[in-house]
């Protein structure tokens, strides 16, 4: 990625308000190519740099519309997701670059990059006609499955009081093929809602479940949300790429969501088995009863808050890993359980806030750091927490 494409993500959050201008500022000085010598690089050089600031932001800004305003006017829609891909591939590399120069800024450009990326902010598919289609099941029972796509558009799903499945689907097309792109089916078996084509299309949908427990849900889309509150099933199942997953209140034995360059925020979520995976973007789990919870992502934080046992299982096992940010769990534990941690980082620290731990093994050589520690007794207790955290350049910090 060139300098000015770099500048260019750079000031678009500064001009959304994502980050600071002196945020800013130290982004820039951190991909500008360093001249002269260590000298030439003095305080006077640092404040005239500071006080020019003014321009480059303007400079950039006309840069950030010219390269959108390309975007709509030349992209081939069959090519959609090729430029989308090509985009992320830059922004990855941008967020890798700046993130070892500026622990902290970082997040807050993986944080950043869902938002930019989703279609909606190229408008690309809003000059054409919306389509809408409304399908509805029969009596639902447990058991049932339900399976539903989507193409360049969101699914959001909630609960409703009716004992029916109701999916109310947008479609926008270049040509009035509604019902030529999409496939609705049922059976006793369960409800699937298939996208015929591909490309040059936007297929979002809004799904109502009733109380009931299902098999399977599943929810596949691309370049859209997904937002799924009080589900219930054995299974679960959501994956999107360049923009956000948010679960609230789902339940489930299994559940896996999985995107790229986007967020995902779970809230009071009970999982026995959980795989969340991202990648330069933050995974943020509040109010969470689990036994497995594995959470990987690149150039994103990883949160953690309140995770209490599944059922009756007497352990909780986590294995977060990231890389050039940080990784926090915050406990807020007032029980008795033992603690089980390895950690490790480089060119950041370690700080496990847990009382009467036993650090069995502690290695700092260069830039790595490296703890394994156990709760005073460990093997003595019932309820067991063991925690496997793993980044580059961001502080790990576990609060009992």
């Amino acid at each position: 990625m060139s300098i000015s494409e770099e500048k260019m993500f750079i000031l678009k959050m500064l001009e959304e308000g994502k980050i600071s201008s002196e945020e800013a500022a130290r982004l820039i000085e951190a991909i500008e190519p360093q001249r002269g010598t260590a000298d030439s690089y003095s305080s006077s050089k640092h404040q005239q740099k500071k006080a020019n600031f003014t321009d480059e932001v303007s400079k950039v800004k006309d840069k950030l519309n010219e390269w959108k305003n390309d975007f709509k006017k030349n992209y081939n829609q069959k090519d959609f997701d090729r430029a989308v891909d090509e985009f992320s591939t830059k922004v990855e590399k941008l967020g890798k670059g700046l993130a070892y120069t500026t622990i902290g800024v970082a997040d807050k450009l993986v944080d950043f990059v869902s938002s930019f990326v989703e279609t909606n902010s190229f408008n690309v598919f809003g000059k054409y006609k919306a389509t809408n289609r409304v399908f509805e099941t029969a009596n639902v029972n447990e058991g049932m499955e339900l399976s539903v796509e989507a193409i360049n558009g969101h699914i959001l799903v909630k609960k409703h009081m009716e004992n029916k499945v109701i999916i109310r689907t947008t479609v926008k097309s270049p040509v009035d093929n509604a019902d030529e792109i999409l496939d609705f089916s049922q059976d006793e078996n369960g409800v699937a809602l298939k996208c015929n084509k591909i490309g040059n299309i936007s297929v979002s949908h809004e799904i109502f479940l009733p109380a009931v427990k299902f098999k399977n849900i599943n929810l596949v889309t691309k370049n859209g949300k997904v937002y799924v509150e009080d589900s219930t099933s054995e299974n679960f199942e959501a994956v999107t790429s360049n923009s956000n997953i948010d679960l609230m209140g789902v339940t489930s034995d299994k559940i896996n969501v999985s995107t790229k360059n986007g967020r995902i925020n779970f809230g009071y979520i009970i999982g026995k088995d959980i795989n969340v995976n991202t990648i330069n973007s933050v995974i943020e789990i509040r109010q969470l009863k689990t036994t497995n919870i594995n959470a990987v992502t690149k150039n994103g934080r990883i949160f953690i808050e309140n995770v209490y046992n599944h059922n009756d299982d007497p352990n909780i096992n986590m294995n977060l890993k990231t890389s050039s940010a940080g990784i926090k769990v915050n406990m807020n534990d007032m029980e008795k359980k033992g603690y089980r941690v390895k950690a490790q980082t480089t060119n950041a620290e370690i700080n496990l806030l847990i009382p009467e731990m036993t650090y069995r093994n502690i290695s700092k050589q260069m830039a790595s750091n490296f703890v394994e520690a156990d709760s005073n007794g460990y093997d003595e207790y019932v309820n067991k927490v063991n925690i496997v955290a793993e980044t580059t350049s961001g502080n790990i910090e576990i609060v009992k």
